[in-house]
């Protein structure tokens, strides 16, 4: 009988557990913590000792016959070539069989549960994608839902954010949307999906045990033809390293194969019942990663005066011109009337339809008249400005609700030629919520 032990990371040395199997008087192999030796390894990963109990006809013998210990020492699987020398001799037929079993279910223990993970992540953000308001419209809409969003926190430090750096703040948005759908709102439909991923992936592997088994029955093949089809088997769905062949070519029951792989991978689908959905976050592709890269892959560059964000859907429109359909007050980004600190109230398409003027920039000597605002450098001359008087609510009961604060974080005040219009301050915070839909509607 041929029996083999992967102990994996152990507290204490697995030299020096064989030696209390084999002999608890003296060491037969050499450890750490041996009398003058060291913390580091002295026999490099991949050396194997060989040592034979003899029993002495007595008693307290641990073993009735003559049995031969392999130390190998590292991982087996990180040294399959010393691995397969090692224990070839000890291994024919059906024993090579236990052994590229036991092989095989190593691998695949990680390569499904990733395969697993990946799956739930694209398939949560598929659901969320065709079922989540926010996220199953266009760019407006997503827009509209996160300027929802901050006004039902309340939450100024998170405007602010969003004004200068949207599109951290929308990543953001859309990672906390997902969070709450997954481990609140709809943790039993995400913990589903999971559980029929890991009954498919079930359901994958052995469908490609049994393919290859019966094609090697009636085709009389070999181990070759057998690894070759059980891994084109799996490709499509989950990663699987190949194998070399060569030393389990003594196979001749590959029926015995399969239940030997069947056997040990029993564990192994046992513990993918119970995987959570936190174990997503431990691999490369997330669901919020997969919904940012598609929601987030559009133009984001903001009007250089009230920093809205061009609506393009594109990256790269050029030679199409920027462009929202509704502005804001270019005080929310902090311009003000040069050596005062007023602070701007009027929205851009207002003043471009003005015969006012402004500096392109903080130094310049020249100031622009609004209706030729394309003069100011090509930030300017990239956006188209509609002349109307299209002003949102939302941003009316923005500067209301917030006036402080943004006077507070720019060191500037709504005062003067900047002071807020008081018909402004009648708006309620539902209603700003509610004039959102004018957006969307467009």
């Amino acid at each position: 009988m041929v029996s083999f032990f992967r102990l994996g990371s152990l507290s204490v040395s697995k030299s020096q557990l064989m030696n209390t199997l084999i002999n608890e008087r003296h060491n037969t192999f050499f450890h750490r913590n041996c009398p003058g030796s060291t913390r580091s390894r002295l026999l490099m990963d991949g050396v194997a000792e060989i040592a034979w109990y003899c029993p002495a006809g007595k008693p307290n013998d641990a073993f009735t016959d003559c049995t031969a210990f392999c130390n190998l020492h590292g991982d087996a699987l990180l040294n399959e070539k010393q691995h397969y020398n090692i224990f070839r001799s000890f291994c024919k037929g059906n024993s090579s069989a236990v052994v590229l079993g036991e092989l095989i279910s190593g691998k695949l223990k990680v390569s499904t549960v990733e395969a697993v993970c990946k799956k739930t992540a694209i398939d949560l953000a598929g659901e969320m994608r065709c079922s989540f308001p926010a996220f199953n419209g266009n760019r407006l809409n997503l827009e509209k839902h996160v300027l929802k969003s901050l006004a039902e926190k309340d939450d100024f430090s998170g405007f602010i954010t969003y004004i200068h750096q949207p599109r951290k703040h929308v990543e953001s948005f859309i990672k906390e949307e997902i969070q709450k759908y997954i481990f609140t709102s709809h943790k039993d439909k995400a913990r589903d999906i999971l559980k029929k991923n890991v009954e498919d992936m079930k359901q994958h592997v052995s469908r490609a045990l049994f393919t290859a088994t019966e094609k090697v029955k009636t085709q009389r093949g070999n181990t070759d033809m057998w690894l070759e089809e059980f891994t084109s088997s799996l490709k499509d769905q989950l990663k699987f390293d190949s194998i070399c062949p060569e030393n389990f070519r003594d196979i001749n029951s590959f029926e015995f194969l399969k239940e030997e792989i069947e056997k040990s991978l029993e564990p192994i689908m046992k513990e993918m019942n119970n995987l959570s959905l936190n174990e997503m976050n431990e691999f490369r592709l997330k669901p919020d990663q997969i919904l940012i890269d598609q929601l987030c892959k559009c133009c984001w560059v903001t009007c250089p005066f009230c920093a809205a964000v061009c609506t393009n859907t594109m990256e790269d429109h050029s030679p199409e011109k920027h462009s929202v359909p509704f502005h804001r007050p270019s005080g929310i980004k902090g311009w003000h009337y040069r050596g005062t600190v007023e602070l701007a109230i009027d929205f851009c398409t207002t003043n471009v339809a003005s015969d006012k003027s402004f500096y392109p920039r903080h130094d310049s000597d020249k100031s622009i008249p609004y209706k030729q605002y394309p003069e100011g450098g090509d930030e300017y001359a990239a956006w188209m400005i509609t002349p109307d008087e299209s002003n949102l609510t939302y941003w009316k009961w923005f500067v209301c609700r917030f006036q402080k604060q943004l006077e507070d974080h720019y060191e500037l005040k709504f005062q003067g030629r900047g002071e807020i219009p008081s018909e402004w301050r009648k708006y309620s915070k539902e209603e700003a919520i509610k004039s959102l839909d004018e957006m969307y509607n467009l």
